[in-house]
This record gives structure tokens, sequence and C-alpha cells, in this order.
């Protein structure tokens, strides 16, 4: 298992219907022995109310563990809504470039969810 994972977030993953598996997948990256889970949110340029709770939610299960979370490629419009809720004190979130260094083979899939990784 690799030391650093990093996870490409789309909107559908975020989504209600699909994020209990999501979730799961990262438990189980967690599990299995990831250290550093980077949340990349190159493909996010806004955020519902719905998919800002699932981030959050996401938080708080690495949280519990022993991982670091990271949040890398943030658009200008979520980084203003991570400022306005208090979110930026929360996350640890990659400078661009520091970003450029951690982009090699890190990208691991999460189970048969196609948009999550690639």
């Amino acid at each position: 298992m690799r030391v650093i994972v990093k996870i490409v977030l789309s909107h559908e993953v975020l989504e209600k219907s699909q994020f209990p598996h999501f979730q799961k997948e990262i438990e189980r990256l967690i599990e299995s022995g990831g250290k550093i889970l980077m949340l990349d949110f190159s493909k996010i340029n806004f955020l519902k109310n719905s998919e800002l709770m699932a981030v959050v939610a996401i938080v708080k299960l690495v949280r519990d563990s022993e991982c670091i979370l990271l949040i890398s490629a943030m658009s200008q419009q979520v980084r203003i809504l991570f400022e306005l809720t208090g979110l930026e004190q929360i996350f640890q979130c990659l400078p661009p470039s520091e970003e450029n260094s951690l982009k090699s083979d890190l990208t691991e899939p999460l189970g048969d969810l196609q948009s999550v990784a690639g």
C-alpha cells in the first residue's frame, strides 16, 4: 500500500447515493495502510451544501484514524467557501508549488468508482 493516496474528487462521489460507497473505500484505504490522503479538488469548481457535508464527513473519518488529510487543486470558489465557513482552519491545503512534487504515480483507484481516481 502506498503511504500517500491521492483521491480525485468528483461531484458524483459526493452525492448522497454514491457517498456511502465512497466512504467505505476511504475506510478500506486507511485500514490497508494509507497514511496520507490527498483530496484533489481539480474537478470541483463549487460545492453544494450536501457535498460540503460529505467533505466534512471525510474529515471526521480521517481525523479518527492516524492519517493526515491534505487538500490540493482547490478552485478559488471552493477556497472562498472554506474561508467563509472556517473550514480552511481544519484542512491542510497544499500550495500549488508543493502539489506538483506529489503528482507522480499516487492515485489509488477506489473500488469500482471510476470517477474517483484517474
